[in-house]
């Protein structure tokens, strides 16, 4: 059987993300682990109002990675603002250096799909994306 990235759907078709976090290091990194899956990145974002922005003009992304301290409007407030904003939940997988339980906790109870605290890891970056993947489209194998 031919081997078949992470990134690409069973009909064929990248899964699409966008990535929103204020360091351009980690934003590379996880980058470059998700393009190494076939993962589309459309579109990245340093703050909150720029995630914002990027989810009204792609609201059919398939999950969003969010820092929860985004300048601006950080990624709390973020959260909150995008699901009001109607249609489907967003997708929301937290990738942050906040570690407070209460923190995670609300954010996993309202909605988020997964929370890891940094530093991140390719493997379990990949693990835990291919899981949140699932959850949302659970003909995903």
């Amino acid at each position: 059987m031919q081997y078949q990235p992470q990134g690409i759907s069973p009909n064929g078709r990248p899964y699409s993300v966008i990535i929103a976090e204020p360091s351009k290091f980690q934003l590379k990194q996880l980058q470059q682990i998700l393009e190494s899956e076939s993962y589309s990145i459309i579109g990245v974002a340093e703050t909150g109002k720029e995630l914002k922005k990027l989810y009204e003009d792609n609201k059919l992304v398939d999950l969003i990675f969010m820092e929860v301290t985004l300048p601006e409007m950080d990624g709390y407030a973020t959260f909150w603002e995008l699901k009001e904003m109607g249609g489907i939940l967003p997708k929301i997988f937290f990738i942050s250096e906040e570690n407070s339980p209460g923190v995670i906790k609300s954010l996993m109870e309202n909605g988020a799909i997964d929370y890891m605290v940094k530093p991140i890891k390719r493997e379990k970056v990949l693990e835990k994306t291919k899981i949140a993947i699932e959850k949302i489209n659970p003909t995903f194998k």
